[in-house]
Order: structure tokens, then C-alpha cells, then sequence
């Protein structure tokens, strides 16, 4: 195994308000780097190479030359294990960093704000290339942080060529009414369509989950009609399930802004029922030079099984950076 590969195995983590001093309800390991199988492959492959070693909070998870770095934030979990197929499969002869996010190890606390994330990964970051252009990519909650870091990179002068968005999206409480139409009424088919199937002895079971589950959404989009249900906070131990329910209420609560840069989005082809299929319908009233590709899969199988994943990110980056 890869010295790469020990260092990331020992910086593992495990998306309501912010009651970050109150115990969580219960926690869930099973879902830990969301996906196990794919981490266990990483690591038994050595896919972050023989001889690196970590630098600060950047963990060094594919070996490269002297080429403009990669640098990855994982998602809300903090799992950077949940990056290493992806970095695995990438053919760009750069080396790949994952940006481990402050609070994985006691005694450190996670920063409640996601412009505080974002300024730490920079300063992280910056220990291992002071001076840009930056190559960012983050995966859903992390992809928020990723697009904050380029906001404050550019606002100081540096150079961000390239942000890749894996999934991201900001709070339901940003999303434009056609989007939050669109949802509501392919729920609405597939509600009559399931209702259309029940016994009458189902049919009051089916009603009420239906009727809190659109409570639950209309609330996540900003009215509050019910409370939100409790997170499942993953991780392995207390301080990485802090940095879950942190970085997660963080997110909920980032409002994004104009952006300028360039910026690919990569979307799974399987969407959820309650979540959008146009990104561009959220994201293009910020980002003016959007871009937006397709992979195979769904959420968590664009890292699990990472080879399109990984091929777009390599074409995105050659498209800006050459080949």
C-alpha cells in the first residue's frame, strides 16, 4: 500500500440547524464514504502511488509531474477515501490532492461557514502550490466549497481556470419556482400512479408518507410547514460526524454568487425524483461560462464507478490546460 494510501486511510470521515453542541440522534456507519467497496478498491490497488506523503491538510491521492495540481474536496461527510476511484481512474499526468476539511482530528472543531471551509482548503491548499492557476473539483457539498475557494481565489488575483462541479447543488431555498414546479409535478404523477395501486387498506399509509414527504421538501425550499427530519450523521467518530453535520448545515445555509470562471457541472444520468434535471435551470443565473456534461449512474456510482467521471474531469482540464 501506498504511503498515500496509509495517510488517507488514517484521515477518514464517517448532509436541519446548526445545534452543533447537541448529540446527534443516532449515526450510521454503513453509509460511511458512501461507498466502502469503491474505497476498498482504491486502497488495494495503491492508487494514490508509492513515496508521496501528505502536506498539511492536503492529501496526495494520485502521484503526477511537475503539471498544474488537481485539488478535490469530498463531500459533506469528509471522506477524502471517497475521492480516491476517481483519482484512481484519471489519465491526466498532474497530480491529484484531496483537501482534508479541519476538524477530522480532536481536538480541532469544524468551521460552521462555508466561507470558512473555503478559506481554510485555500490555505491548506496553498502550503503545497503558493501561487496559482488552481484546478478545483468538488463532489456534492464539497463542489459548493470548491466554487467558494475560486470566489476568493479570483477576488485576490489568483488564477482558477477550472472548477468541476460533482453534483452539486446549492440550497433548495436558491432553486427558481420552474424548477420547484417541475419536481412537484412528476411527484405529483408518480403519486396518483402509486395511490392508483394501493388497497384501500394502503391507501392511508401511502397518503400520509406522500404528504410528509412534500412537507419535508417544501420546507427544505424555504416555507416552513414541517419540521425537517433529523440527519444521519456518518463517520467513524465523534469529531468526523462533527464535520458531517457542519459542513452539511453549511452548505444548507451558502447562498452562492455571480461567478465568471469557467465551470463544469457533472451530472449522473439517474436523478432522484426530488432533485432537479436541468442544472443549468439552477446554476446559470450564477455561473455565465457553465458547462454541463453527462456520466453514467447515479449520485454515489459517479465515484463509486468512476472511469466516466474521471474521463470528463481529464477532458475538462485538457480543454483548459492543454493536453
Amino acid at each position: 500500500m501506498g504511503c498515500a494510501a496509509i495517510l488517507a486511510q488514517r484521515h477518514v470521515a464517517g448532509e436541519s440547524d446548526s445545534r452543533m453542541n447537541e448529540p446527534l440522534v443516532r449515526t450510521d456507519t454503513t453509509l460511511l464514504f458512501r461507498s466502502i467497496r469503491a474505497a476498498r478498491s482504491w486502497l488495494r490497488t495503491s492508487a494514490a502511488g508509492d513515496g508521496a506523503s501528505a502536506v498539511g491538510g492536503c492529501i496526495p491521492i494520485k502521484p503526477g509531474n511537475g503539471e498544474t495540481p488537481v485539488f478535490m474536496i469530498p463531500g459533506a461527510t469528509g471522506s477524502i477515501l471517497q475521492l480516491g476511484p476517481i483519482a484512481a481512474a484519471m489519465q491526466t499526468p498532474a497530480p491529484v490532492y484531496a483537501i482534508r476539511p479541519r476538524g477530522m482530528v480532536e481536538p480541532e472543531l469544524p468551521f460552521e461557514h462555508l466561507a470558512e471551509i473555503a478559506d481554510y482548503a485555500i490555505d491548506q491548499m496553498r502550503i503545497v502550490q503558493p501561487q496559482g492557476p488552481y484546478v478545483l473539483a468538488g463532489y456534492s457539498a464539497g463542489g459548493l466549497v470548491a466554487l467558494e475557494m475560486a470566489q476568493q481565489l479570483t477576488a485576490a488575483g489568483h488564477q482558477v481556470p477550472l472548477v468541476v462541479l460533482l453534483d452539486t447543488y446549492p440550497s433548495r431555498a436558491v432553486w427558481p419556482l420552474a424548477c420547484h414546479l417541475d419536481i412537484l409535478a412528476r411527484q405529483a404523477v408518480n403519486a396518483i400512479w402509486s395511490l392508483c395501486k394501493c388497497t384501500p387498506r394502503q391507501l392511508t399509509q401511502e397518503v400520509t408518507r406522500r404528504l410528509r414527504s412534500l412537507f419535508q421538501y417544501l420546507t427544505a425550499s424555504g416555507l416552513k410547514l414541517a419540521e425537517p427530519p433529523s440527519l444521519v450523521a456518518e463517520g467513524t467518530d465523534a469529531a468526523s460526524r462533527r464535520v458531517h453535520v457542519a459542513t452539511y448545515n453549511a452548505g444548507n445555509a451558502y447562498r452562492p454568487r455571480p461567478y465568471g470562471g469557467k465551470v463544469v457541472f457533472i451530472q449522473p444520468e439517474e436523478t432522484p425524483g426530488l432533485e432537479p434535471r436541468k442544472p443549468r435551470q439552477i446554476w446559470g443565473r450564477f455561473l455565465s461560462d457553465l458547462e454541463i456534461r453527462r456520466v453514467p449512474g447515479s449520485h454515489l456510482k459517479m465515484v463509486e464507478e468512476a472511469a466516466a467521471t474521471a474521463a470528463e474531469i481529464d477532458q475538462s482540464i485538457a480543454g483548459v490546460l492543454g493536453p
